[in-house]
């Protein structure tokens, strides 16, 4: 039988392992909407995001912002509204899996229109499919599985596999920065070009207003939204960037925005006692780390990579930094992951890091030196630094604002850096990207036949339980290898004012990432 993914089957309440639940949240002030008052259409909503946006391309998009602005501009193919919920269709009416698995149907609504008027068809998905699968772009690792896609018809779009890859409805959702799951206007891609962004047309419950670097982004209802069941309630939608936590808050609390989400404990701790906001703490599996450079010294040395984890002593940095939010972190699946296993990274030991970086500089007659890069915002980067210099590492932090952070990852222009890995829907997605050596978001240079193998077996493999088997075995390398040291949990919250109002805000399941939808969002008076 074939596994369709159809427009009419209901939601599944039970959590599979491909479903990939992840840590609960703590709500501490819902927003209440259902018992203030009915939703009501009108009004701008103000949204603080960490870090410019640069680019609306769907080839081209990768972190938070992409994701957040995409959303709104392009929709998704397919959707998780929650969760623990499987893929549903969104865009698209179905997704059907052939009997041997080595293709999948695809069938599109007729009549649907991107903003700028180009007919919303399987021409244009194909076009968007080829051009995303293509050398060079962000979305070519989730895609990777993909041989071809032909048009069957005007709505009918078949996409033929290379080998079988069952979680690809979850690549065609929102994963928080995976791009697959958009489709853009040929027309408007094709024109513009490198200026496409400027010009941006999808077929989302917004459009495009305004947007010129270094600017807030500017959408506006569209007002032939395809989806007349959820139709957009605000006439619009303004995106500044504030790097800065505390400097957001102050904008909230001032007026100047509405709704903020962060990272920082101290301010998620402040926020649950301040009656002038509303506060909800996501759910999602979000680790902080230190991605090592494995393709310079000293971190070409494993020796070296265990010192690093040998040298953190986690619950310290959780009870100096998190305000009892946060958990040690000792693996790529967390507690509550139904993929979690045995695997963990070394633990602190003190004295075996220092004898590991004494054998490592007496060998090598090189210092055990680096550069410690991470976001200014980042309250545990004193502490960490502080236990590797006691471990003996010669290391220098390099704090900076998050843009210029964000362009020494992705410019692969450093030795060690600060990272989150964000909650994930399924390990074929952000985890694949990260650490295959052909994700494209592999910046720390890992390569590993082991890993690559047992993942790339986990994506054919059809059970749950035997997928949860290759990705455990596949964490083992990582634990061993340590291109990542992870560190410690990391809680996000939302602050929102009392005018703000949401489905996504009452319910934390629907809180992943790092912003709720603006499609359910709404404001009073």
């Amino acid at each position: 039988m074939s596994r369709a993914i159809a427009l009419l089957i209901a939601p599944v309440t039970v959590v599979t392992l491909a479903a990939c639940t992840v840590q609960s949240g703590t709500a501490a002030s819902p927003s209440g909407a259902a018992a203030d008052a009915a939703p009501k259409a009108g009004g701008t909503l103000t949204v603080a995001a960490g870090a410019d946006l640069t680019t609306l391309d769907p080839s081209k998009g990768s972190a938070n912002t992409m994701a957040l602005i995409g959303s709104a501009v392009y929709d998704t193919l397919m959707t998780v509204p929650k969760i623990g919920d499987r893929p549903e269709p969104n865009l698209a009416r179905s997704l059907v899996e052939s009997d041997d698995k080595m293709s999948w149907e695809m069938t599109l609504p007729t009549g649907v229109k991107f903003s700028d008027g180009t007919p919303f068809d399987a021409e244009a998905v194909k076009f968007n499919l080829d051009r995303n699968r293509a050398e060079g772009s962000t979305a070519a690792a989730l895609l990777s599985s993909v041989g071809s896609v032909a048009v069957k018809d005007d709505s009918t779009v078949v996409i033929k596999m290379k080998k079988p890859f069952s979680n690809l409805p979850y690549v065609f959702s929102y994963d928080g920065s995976g791009t697959a799951g958009y489709v853009a206007s040929p027309t408007a891609l094709k024109k513009h070009g490198d200026d496409y962004t400027a010009h941006a047309a999808g077929a989302g419950p917004y459009k495009l207003q305004s947007w010129s670097p270094g600017s807030p982004v500017e959408l506006v209802r569209n007002p032939d939204y395809w989806n007349k069941d959820k139709q957009a309630y605000l006439d619009k939608v303004v995106v500044k960037t504030i790097a800065d936590p505390q400097s957001a808050y102050q904008a909230l609390l001032a007026g100047d925005i509405d709704l903020m989400a962060t990272t920082s404990s101290t301010l998620m701790k402040t926020a649950t006692t301040n009656t002038q906001v509303n506060f909800v703490q996501g759910v999602g599996g979000d680790q902080d780390s230190i991605i090592l450079n494995v393709t310079r010294p000293p971190f070409d040395d494993e020796r070296v990579r265990q010192a690093v984890s040998k040298a953190l002593n986690r619950q310290e940095i959780v009870d100096l930094t998190t305000e009892g939010l946060g958990k040690p972190a000792v693996s790529l699946f967390p507690e509550g992951n139904p993929f979690h296993g045995t695997e963990a990274v070394p633990e602190y030991d003190l004295a075996g890091a220092k004898e590991l970086i004494a054998a490592y500089e007496s060998e090598t007659g090189k210092k055990a030196s680096f550069t410690y890069t991470c976001n200014n915002a980042r309250a545990a980067s004193d502490v960490i630094v502080s236990q590797l210099k006691a471990a003996g590492f010669d290391v220098k932090l390099d704090a900076l604002e998050s843009s210029a952070w964000l362009a020494q990852f992705f410019g692969k222009k450093y030795g060690a850096i600060c990272w989150t890995m964000a909650g994930f829907l399924t390990p074929d997605l952000l985890p694949y990207r990260f650490l295959h050596s052909g994700g494209d978001l592999n910046t720390g240079g890992f390569k590993d036949d082991a890993f690559d193998e047992k993942v790339e077996a986990a994506r054919v493999a059809g059970s749950p339980e035997e997928q949860k088997k290759l990705w455990n075995e596949a964490d083992a390398v990582l634990t061993t290898k340590l291109p990542w040291v992870w560190t410690t949990s990391a809680p996000i919250g939302f602050i929102w004012s009392k005018r703000v109002h949401s489905v996504d805000l009452d319910e934390p399941s629907r809180l992943r990432y790092s912003v709720p939808s603006f499609l359910n969002a709404w404001v009073s008076d």
